[in-house]
């Protein structure tokens, strides 16, 4: 969908970094398919926040995924997707006001748009 252009992908640079060093590790020759796809959606990519930014979030999250929440709100998301459930939680969404969903409920949510808008 963002390589049509439905949606515009906003990726911090610390996910990004994560990404290509879990690819590295466990599936190095998915690689260059991560780096046409990066191509192909022409992400926004978000620089490192500050920690003092970071430090204001670090409370209702673990430390660790305080910088991609962070990096999230400074730039105004719609919403944050993520598989990471066990800290992106309900409870994060709510006192950060954003929406957090994984993957799976944004594709359930815009299918639910689209059938709508046939009916």
């Amino acid at each position: 969908m963002a390589e049509i252009g439905l949606f515009k992908v906003v990726i911090s640079e610390r996910v990004l970094e994560e990404c290509e060093r879990n690819l590295r590790r466990k599936l190095l020759t998915s690689l260059p398919i991560f780096q046409k796809i990066l191509i192909a959606i022409n992400p926004e990519i978000v620089s490192q926040p500050s920690i003092s930014e970071v430090v204001k979030w670090a409370a209702i999250i673990d430390p660790k995924d305080a910088p991609i929440l962070t990096a999230a709100l400074q730039v105004n998301v719609n919403r944050l997707l993520t598989l990471n459930t066990k800290h992106f939680t309900p409870d994060v969404s709510v006192q950060s006001r954003l929406i957090i969903q994984t993957p799976s409920q944004f594709i359930q949510e815009v299918r639910s748009i689209i059938t709508q808008g046939l009916s």
